[in-house]
């Protein structure tokens, strides 16, 4: 029993005994015969009462009913009596002298009621560190003609503190106390399998036996401690849809509305706020002789900004260029375009001449029909989608345009036709970024499922207090504790990961004509992964905001140098061979294959993501189990 209350609040009290005596290899019944006789010994408040509303007196009762509950050889009790009772108090001693007498039983207490020790068989009084005097009671009343032991430790602490002064050794008035361990070897090479249920053995060593009790009574606590913080599980749950949300509706869309200064001096200005631009084209292009006739060619650019009038581009006419780019440099515009006065004459000549196939001379009129656009090229994706949609609307308006002058089209082509493969003509960003970003939800939500899983039990005591349950040699080991939560929360995980899935396929649409089994797989594998990886943050940091530290740390690394975001052919040499070396890259590489190109596992693509994965859970996994041993 530590001086902490190493205990778990949110437990009932009833919840509290049956997990410690499971651990202890106790049966059920056994448990509870024994809670009737300790709730009497104790007066323990009703058992549905969780620890967490007890009062201090009440929780240190539970842990002493905890300590005594199987009865163990040696029983370690720090000031087990501190706000106790007084005649609970004395209640406690009269327990333990009689066990110590009836059943052998070696009980070692400290304690800063002197006197109440008095009942002990031998006594060792401390102070600063080291060890006054050591014996029975009555001798050390004896020796020192006094009446009480607080009497005895006053003369002792005096005589310390001459020494001290005097700056010379203290020497104990008794002999200095030491402990002696004998270890009977008899009884400790095998373990009773009918009590502890052990099941499964790592190896012929004790160390390694992994009890299905004790695995049980970890699965108990911990399925328990998620169920009483139901606020903060469904939190957990929601968390990763809400991510996806954000993803799928902020990212990878075109942008709306990207202000397009222009300046067109084809068209005569009403006002600085207003342009009237008329537009009612008809060809009829014919050949009589030499001749061929047109009619209504005017005003082409207009015809040009109908094409332009898209949820993407938003256009505003200026009066000249100084303005027009004085706006892109004001930011008050994403780009100027400038369409010269000649532009439709100088468009019809080149239909013409195309139509003549007189090629030479149609490229004579070229520079005359030329559009000029600048551009605020700070941000690189609106750049693009300004410089694909002017090219695209220009395109669009040609054809409609050669058509209706019943001109080849293709004769405006260039001479490169680009088909494809995998993916469609317009790629979206969202189907490139999404596998990436799908498998970084899932790892680093599973990091912070298991990052402060250790600490938090560690600090409170509970996790020495596990590891010590065991009347044998071996208590609960690492590998126990490492699995149980990896059992528990992977049930947690599995939800997070089908619901983030469910959003980003079902319900947005991303792109994915692959085996979803091999997607679930494959996120469920690296959810698993960052699991382990984070027992091992949590094996290796011992406060809690260090473990957070050292999470956020790992998470732009991890996600800028795995391929999510951006292509891995644009890195230097040096990190891309790094990146490749991240539970994340060959993961992300093999989802996005699954998905986008419909692959299977027999691509090299695909397998080798699900091979670097298991070998990642496997070292993640035993350097966490090794950590947590040493």
């Amino acid at each position: 029993m530590p001086q902490e209350l190493a205990l778990y609040g949110e437990f009932s009290i009833n919840e509290t005994i049956l997990y410690f005596g499971w651990i202890y290899g106790l049966k059920t019944k056994d448990i509870k015969e024994r809670v009737r006789f300790l709730v009497d010994l104790l007066d323990l408040p009703p058992g549905k009462r969780l620890v967490k509303n007890l009062s201090g007196g009440q929780q240190r009762r539970v842990s002493l009913a905890v300590a005594v509950l199987h009865q163990p050889e040696l029983l370690i009790l720090d000031e087990p009596t501190v706000g106790v009772d007084p005649i609970l108090r004395a209640n406690i001693w009269n327990y333990m002298v009689r066990e110590a007498k009836e059943k052998k039983q070696s009980i070692i207490i400290t304690t800063h009621y002197i006197d109440e020790a008095r009942q002990a068989q031998t006594i060792g009084m401390m102070r600063s560190g080291e060890i006054l005097a050591e014996n029975a009671p009555e001798q050390l009343l004896k020796m020192y003609g006094c009446t009480s032991l607080e009497e005895v430790f006053l003369n002792l602490s005096q005589q310390q503190e001459i020494a001290l002064k005097a700056d010379t050794p203290t020497k104990s008035v008794e002999k200095q106390f030491k402990v002696r361990h004998e270890k009977k070897s008899e009884g400790l090479g095998e373990l009773d399998e009918k009590r502890y249920g052990c099941c499964n053995r790592m190896c012929n060593s004790l160390t390694y036996c992994i009890s299905c009790v004790r695995l049980r009574a970890l699965l108990y606590k911990n399925s328990i401690r998620l169920v009483r913080n139901l606020p903060v599980l469904l939190f957990i749950f929601a968390l990763p849809v809400i991510q996806v949300i954000l993803f799928c509706v902020c990212i990878g869309n075109d942008p709306k509305d990207l202000t397009l200064a222009v300046v067109n001096k084809e068209v005569n200005y009403t006002n600085s706020s207003y342009l009237y631009c008329p537009y009612d084209f008809e060809c009829t292009l014919s050949i009589n002789g030499n001749q061929t006739i047109v009619r209504d060619w005017e005003y082409m650019s207009c015809g040009y900004l109908v094409y332009l009038d898209i949820d993407t581009i938003n256009l505003e006419y200026y009066p000249d260029t100084s303005s027009c780019t004085k706006a892109v440099v004001e930011g008050k515009a994403w780009g100027c375009m400038y369409i010269k006065s000649t532009f439709s004459e100088a468009l019809l000549e080149r239909v013409k001449r195309i139509f003549l196939n007189n090629l030479l001379e149609s490229v004579k009129h070229t520079t005359l029909s030329e559009i000029q656009v600048w551009l605020d090229m700070t941000n690189h994706q609106i750049a693009l989608v300004l410089q694909r949609d002017i090219l695209q609307g220009f395109d669009n308006f040609t054809k409609d345009v050669v058509k209706q002058c019943h001109v080849d089209s293709t004769l405006f082509r260039p001479p490169i036709r680009f088909e494809t493969v995998y993916g469609s003509n317009r790629p979206v960003f969202t189907n490139f970024a999404a596998p990436g970003v799908i498998l970084t939800i899932v790892f680093f939500l599973a990091v912070s499922l298991t990052a402060l899983a250790l600490i938090m039990e560690r600090n409170e005591g509970l996790l020495g207090r596990s590891f010590v349950a065991d009347q044998f040699i071996i208590g609960v080991t690492a590998t126990e504790i490492l699995f149980s939560h990896v059992f528990t929360q992977f049930i947690v995980m599995v939800g997070q990961t089908l619901l983030a899935l469910l959003f980003m396929i079902a319900v947005f649409k991303v792109d994915c004509i692959g085996s979803m089994v091999g997607v679930i797989v494959m996120a469920l594998l690296q959810g698993l992964c960052g699991m382990c990886f984070g027992f091992v943050i949590s094996a290796v940091c011992t406060h809690e905001r260090n473990a957070i530290q050292v999470s956020l740390g790992c998470f732009y690394p991890t996600i800028m140098l795995s391929g999510s975001l951006w292509p891995l052919e644009a890195m230097p040499k040096v990190l891309r061979c790094i990146s490749w070396m991240l539970p994340l890259t060959l993961a992300t590489r093999a989802v996005r294959s699954i998905m986008l190109r419909g692959w299977g596992i027999e691509w090299s693509h695909v397998y080798w993501g699900y091979v670097a994965t298991c070998a990642w859970i496997a070292i993640f996994m035993i350097v966490a189990i090794l950590i947590v041993k040493l």
